[in-house]
C-alpha cells in the first residue's frame, strides 16, 4: 500500500520538529501506538483544508485553478477552493465554504461539526446536521455534496497531517486516532494503523 502525503503538510511537520515543537520518529511504530499530538492554529488548519479541498478535487499538482463547478441537471454551482476558510471554538470546527450562482451570486456556506475537545476527546468522531447553513435555493439542491465535501476536506486535512508524522512498522504512513478542537486550536493525534485498517498484507479467504 502506497500513500501520498502532500508536501505541504510533509513541510509543516518538519519545520514543526525543527522548531522542537514535534517530537522526531526514530522508529517505524508498532501497531495502535500513538503520539503526541499535533497543533494547528485556525488559520493552519484554513490553509491545510484548502489544501485537501483541491486534492479531493483531483488537483494533486500544483494548480491555477481557484474554484470548481459542480453540474446536476440545468443547475450548476462554483465552489471556491481558495476562500475556504475554518473557525475553531471548543468541541467545534465551522467550516465556511464561499460558492456562487446565478440566483444568489457569490454567497458563504457553513457547515459545522461537532467533534472532541481537550475536556472531552470523542476520537475521530464528527456529527453534523444534514442542510448546512445557506440560501435555500442552494441548500436544497447541493446540500448534502457540500456537507460531504465540507468532511472530505476535514477528514483529508487531519489525515494528511497524520500521514506526514511517520511510518508504521510496515511502512504505511500513520492515521489520525482522534480530532479535538478548541478555540483557536486543532489538535490531531497520530496513530501507527492497526493491522485490519486496510494495510499490506491482509488476505480475504472463504
Amino acid at each position: 500500500m502506497t500513500d501520498s502525503v502532500a508536501p505541504e503538510y510533509a513541510r509543516f511537520i518538519a519545520d514543526e520538529r525543527h522548531a522542537k515543537r514535534l517530537e522526531a520518529v526514530a522508529r517505524p511504530m508498532p501497531e495502535g501506538e500513538v503520539l503526541k499530538p499535533v497543533s494547528l492554529k485556525g488559520e493552519q488548519a484554513a490553509q491545510f483544508l484548502r489544501v485537501a479541498a483541491k486534492r479531493a478535487s483531483g488537483l494533486f499538482r500544483p494548480s491555477r485553478h481557484t474554484e470548481v463547478v459542480w453540474v446536476q441537471g440545468d443547475s450548476e454551482l462554483a465552489v471556491s477552493l481558495t476562500g475556504l476558510n475554518v473557525q475553531l471554538t471548543e468541541g467545534l470546527i465551522r467550516v465556511t465554504m464561499p460558492v456562487r450562482c446565478d440566483q444568489t451570486g457569490s454567497v458563504n456556506i457553513e457547515v459545522v461539526f461537532a467533534v472532541g475537545s481537550a475536556k472531552q476527546p470523542s476520537g475521530l468522531y464528527a456529527s453534523t446536521f444534514r442542510r448546512p447553513i445557506g440560501p435555500a435555493v442552494i441548500v436544497d439542491t447541493w446540500g448534502e455534496a457540500l456537507v460531504a465535501f465540507a468532511w472530505q476536506g476535514v477528514l483529508g486535512m487531519v489525515t494528511g497531517i497524520a500521514g506526514a508524522v511517520g511510518k508504521d512498522a510496515r511502512g504505511n504512513v500513520m492515521v489520525p486516532a482522534e480530532l479535538n478542537a478548541d478555540k483557536g486550536v486543532l489538535q490531531i493525534v497520530p496513530m501507527a494503523r492497526h493491522r485490519f485498517a486496510g494495510s499490506s498484507g491482509l488476505k480475504a479467504t472463504s
